[in-house]
Parts: structure tokens; C-alpha cells; sequence
């Protein structure tokens, strides 16, 4: 006899710490074998447990050595960069106090957007990224980051003692180059063997390479890739009420319909008129795999709900979002443009009875959109407040719809022409997506999504593994990104701690001794460490301010 295991939050942290421990007690002769750190491998961690695996080696120090040579091209490349590490400084610091004032105004509920977890960009715990492509696009990340750092401390003279990678238990966090820090930095009683202007250069080639890379896999993922990319006509589940014979079946979200009773669907219509009595076998495809499931029930056509204004009058009346409206005032609305239509003809004031494919009914007092600050622009219709997602067929519980495939494909070739507002959605499209498509964030192609597309043209001969490509350009240039300009936060111990000190330094000795300039740069970087992260630290911690509200 099974008994089912229900783990609470204290079981999953005692089951963490336990595995912990037992990989540092693993680990533990590693700490002092000197056999070992001959071989570069050495474990460290804290209070003598040791949790981290370094792995050293000085194998690849002779290729630094020879990608190296064309001094004048790096040092020139890393110079025309430096601006543009700057101006990413300023502009992710920001980025980074504009949310932290809005969470202090206005602390959000706590979801899976701003979850712990799904703070860190780490794939596999972050539950936005996906964990191969993730890994792979975090492993190029590194070792471009660290790459880059070695070849231009040998072009401005530096010693590069070792490099190598990181691991927390058998993940990869970092990849390393150990240039020699006291002709980098200077030490007790020896000034650096290179010129302020020689290490930021150095500290600049990190983040400088990741722009690079991040630059090229978004030209290949918004040109060539994008544009060999067709819509494919489907209908997809979107949502599955619970304990509804839809979900006995074993119904999904993001099951895609391939055919109605052996018959091909490509449109809701095409599912409706299909139905040859209360009974349909569904040939869906499900993580890869075909099957047929039985369903039962009649369908029915309506409009989707996706989200339900705050302070409006649907939300007065108790109408929930995910509900299919069918009918207004006992008029059916099967279609966007029927629902438009009745709702174009109301008035601020007039009630209006909403029915849902449930059966269920809600009278909704209609207001004007300026009762609740949106702008009117329907000339004086009255106003729900509710976000629709389009056409949608309820049966059995499951609701059904054709994806936007084709306005989604549209939206994401535009985000380079957009500017500013492009490149805002760009960074957070991997939790936000497309509104009216892939709300809970765009992963890349995968899924259902490789149903909905398809390739065409030069990529055609390549099937699916065609999206193995596009995943993988947009997650290397989309990780690349963020990490080059996390980097750029004038915060110790990142890059753009040191490189804004250095910055302030220069400054200052043209108005005041360099004792003192190199005295208040210190100062001034302590307090921008101090203030990224009491940033960070909030963000992280905000949304759950609620729970200790009177």
C-alpha cells in the first residue's frame, strides 16, 4: 500500500541541509590533500565545511599568451567598450533604485515573478529558465567573461597565474582567470605594475565580451533565425478546470489538438463542426508524444477571460478570470466581434447580465473607464474591466484556443526597432512574454510552441532541431546580456565596483591630492556597494513585507 508523501517547507530544507552536509563531508579530504592541489583541485567553503570545488589548471595560459599578440587591436577594442560599460553602469543602477522605490511605495504580492528562486538567474533553480539551454548559454557566459579578462591582462603585462572553474556541489557557478592580483591591484608595500587606465581596460573585457557575444546571438535569434519561422494553424488547451471530466480524461494546458475523431483541426470552428455527437476521441500532442483522449460534453464558444480589473465592476460582481463568457443579457457572443459589438452598445449605468460556460450568471453594473482613471475611448460605452484573451471553446472543462501564433512571431520581430521600449522587453521577456500569448514568459521554442511553428526555407531540411538553434542563440545572448550588465553595478566585488572606483580616482586627482582622491573613491565605492545591494536586498525582500502588516 502506497500512502502518498506530502513534504512541507521545513521537510524540504532539512532534506537540503542533509545533502549538504553529506557532500562537504565528501569533499573534506580534499581540503588538505596536498596531492590534490597539485593536481589544481582544492575544496573551500566556510567554518571548515567545505561546499565549493575549485579547479585550477594552467593548461590554455600559452593560448592567452598567443591570443594575446595583436596588442593594439585589444587594447583599442577595450577602449572604444569602456564608454559602453560606463553608460550600462549608470543605466542598470537606475534600473535596479526605480524598482526598489516602486517596491517600497508599493510592495507587490508575493508569486513566482519575484520569487526567491526566480531572482537568481540560475537554471534549473529559476523556474523561467530552462535548464539545458540555460546551462549551456551560463557555461558560454563564464567562459567568454573570464576569457576575455586573461587575454587583456597579458596584453597590458599581467601574469595569469591559473584559471579554471567553480562548482557548488556538481553545478558549475563560475569560471575563473587568477591574474596575478598584485601587479593588477598593488600591494602592501608595491604600487601596480599597470596604469589606472591598463586595469580598467582589464576589468572592462569581462562585461565588453558578454555585450559582444550577447550582440551577435541576437542578431542571428531577430535575423536569419526569426525570419525562417512560419505560424502553423492550432488549437491549443489553455486551462482545465479541476475535478471536471476533462481533467479525469487527463487533459493539459498546452496540449495541442491535432484531430477530432481522426479528422485534422487547425480552428476552433473546425473542432466545433467536427463534433459528431457527445463523444469525441482528441489526438492531442503532449511533451512530444501523441495519444487520443475521450471527451465528453458539449461544446460551447465564447470569450476568454484572461485577467479581471482591480476595482472594476466585473470584479464587483464576483465574474472570475479564466471564465469563458457566452452570452450577454441572454444573447449569445461566440465570437470577439459579437462581444464587441453588444458591449458597444451599452451605457455607463445600464446592468447587464453575463453568462459563463459554467451556467453560472453575474449582473455587472456598467461604469465609464474614467471612474476607475482609464481613458474612454469607446465614446461613452459602459465598461466591464476585464483583459480578453480572444476566441475560446469550452467543453468538459477544457478550455480551448487558437494561439495568436502569427501576432506573437510579429511582436518578437519588432522588439529590435523599438528602442528603448524593445530593449526593455527583451530583458524581461523570459518572465513576462507576450501579452495575449505566453503571459507566464517566454522559454524559447519549446513545448507546445514547436507545434504552433515551424521552419522554413534554408532551415526546413532541419525539422525541430531547427528550434535547438533558436533556443540556444536567444538564451546565450539573452544570458550574456544580463550578466554583462549585472557586472556593470558599481558593487564590490563585481567588475563595476572596482572599475568605478577607479573611475572616482581619476577624477578626483585632478582637483585634490591622490592620497585623498584614493581615500574618498574608497569611501564613495563603499557607499554604492552599501546601496546595491540594500537595493537587491529589498527587492528580494518586499513582496513579503505584506505578511507583517497590521
Amino acid at each position: 500500500m502506497n500512502l502518498p508523501v506530502q513534504l512541507g517547507l521545513a521537510d524540504n530544507i532539512l532534506i537540503a541541509l542533509a545533502l549538504i552536509g553529506l557532500y562537504s563531508i565528501i569533499l573534506r579530504p580534499l581540503q588538505n590533500s596536498e596531492t590534490w592541489k597539485r593536481r589544481g583541485i582544492t575544496a573551500g567553503g566556510f567554518q571548515g565545511f567545505p561546499l565549493f570545488l575549485f579547479m585550477r589548471t594552467q593548461r590554455g595560459l600559452s593560448l592567452l599568451d598567443r591570443l594575446s599578440r595583436p596588442r593594439r587591436f585589444w587594447r583599442a577594442v577595450a577602449s572604444a567598450g569602456v564608454p559602453m560599460v560606463v553608460l550600462s553602469m549608470c543605466y542598470f543602477l537606475l534600473l535596479v533604485l526605480l524598482m526598489t522605490y516602486i517596491m517600497i511605495r508599493e510592495p507587490p504580492q508575493p508569486s513566482s515573478y519575484n520569487a526567491p528562486r526566480n531572482i537568481l538567474l540560475i537554471p534549473g533553480l529559476n523556474e523561467y529558465i530552462p535548464f539545458v539551454w540555460g546551462w549551456i548559454a551560463l557555461f558560454v557566459t563564464m567562459v567568454v567573461h573570464e576569457f576575455a579578462h586573461g587575454i587583456l591582462s597579458r596584453v597590458e603585462g599581467v601574469r595569469v597565474k591559473s584559471m579554471g572553474i567553480v562548482t557548488f556541489m556538481i553545478a558549475p557557478i563560475a569560471a575563473f582567470v587568477e591574474p596575478d592580483e598584485e601587479e593588477l591591484f598593488g600591494g602592501r608595500d608595491r604600487p601596480p605594475l599597470v596604469s589606472k587606465g591598463a586595469r580598467i581596460r582589464i576589468l572592462s573585457a569581462g562585461v565588453i565580451s558578454n555585450f559582444v557575444v550577447a550582440a551577435v546571438a541576437m542578431a542571428l535569434f531577430f535575423g536569419p533565425v526569426l525570419g525562417s519561422i512560419d505560424p502553423v494553424e492550432r488549437v491549443v488547451v489553455v486551462d482545465v478546470a479541476e475535478g471536471s471530466p476533462a481533467e479525469w480524461a487527463g487533459f493539459e494546458s498546452g496540449m495541442v489538438v491535432l484531430q477530432v475523431d481522426g479528422r485534422d483541426v487547425g480552428s476552433l470552428q473546425q473542432l466545433v463542426s467536427d463534433q459528431s455527437g457527445p463523444d469525441a476521441d482528441i489526438r492531442i500532442l503532449h511533451d512530444g508524444r501523441e495519444q487520443v483522449l475521450r471527451l465528453t460534453g458539449e461544446p460551447e464558444q465564447g470569450i476568454l477571460v484572461a485577467s479581471v480589473f482591480e476595482g472594476s465592476p466585473a470584479e464587483r460582481s464576483g465574474l472570475p478570470a479564466k471564465s469563458v463568457i457566452t452570452k450577454i443579457d441572454g444573447m449569445k457572443t461566440p465570437d470577439l466581434k459579437s462581444f464587441r459589438e453588444r458591449m458597444n452598445s451599452t451605457r455607463p449605468g445600464q446592468v447587464i447580465t453575463i453568462t459563463t460556460s459554467l451556467g453560472d450568471e453575474y449582473r455587472v453594473n456598467l461604469t465609464s473607464k474614467e471612474s476607475i482613471g482609464e481613458d474612454d475611448a469607446d465614446g461613452g460605452a459602459g465598461f466591464i474591466g476585464i483583459g480578453i484573451s480572444g476566441d475560446a471553446l469550452y467543453w468538459g472543462g477544457a478550455i480551448f484556443q487558437e494561439p495568436s501564433a502569427r501576432q506573437f512571431l510579429q511582436v518578437l520581430k519588432e522588439i529590435p526597432s523599438r528602442g528603448l521600449a524593445g530593449f526593455h522587453l527583451l530583458l524581461s521577456l523570459p518572465f513576462s512574454g507576450i501579452t495575449g500569448f505566453a503571459e507566464k514568459g517566454f522559454p524559447g521554442f519549446s513545448g507546445w510552441l514547436t507545434a504552433v511553428f515551424e521552419p522554413t526555407g534554408w532551415a526546413e531540411p532541419l525539422g525541430s532541431r531547427f528550434f535547438w538553434i533558436a533556443n540556444l542563440l536567444l538564451w546565450i545572448g539573452w544570458i550574456n546580456l544580463y550578466a554583462g550588465l549585472f557586472n556593470c553595478l558599481p558593487s564590490g566585488p563585481l567588475d563595476g565596483g572596482h572599475i568605478f572606483r577607479d573611475l572616482l580616482q581619476v577624477g578626483f586627482e585632478r582637483v585634490v591630492a591622490p592620497a585623498e582622491a584614493e581615500r574618498l573613491s574608497r569611501t564613495a565605492a563603499a557607499l554604492f556597494t552599501w546601496l546595491v545591494l540594500t537595493s537587491l536586498l529589498i527587492t528580494l525582500i518586499a513582496p513579503f513585507t505584506n505578511w507583517f502588516s497590521i
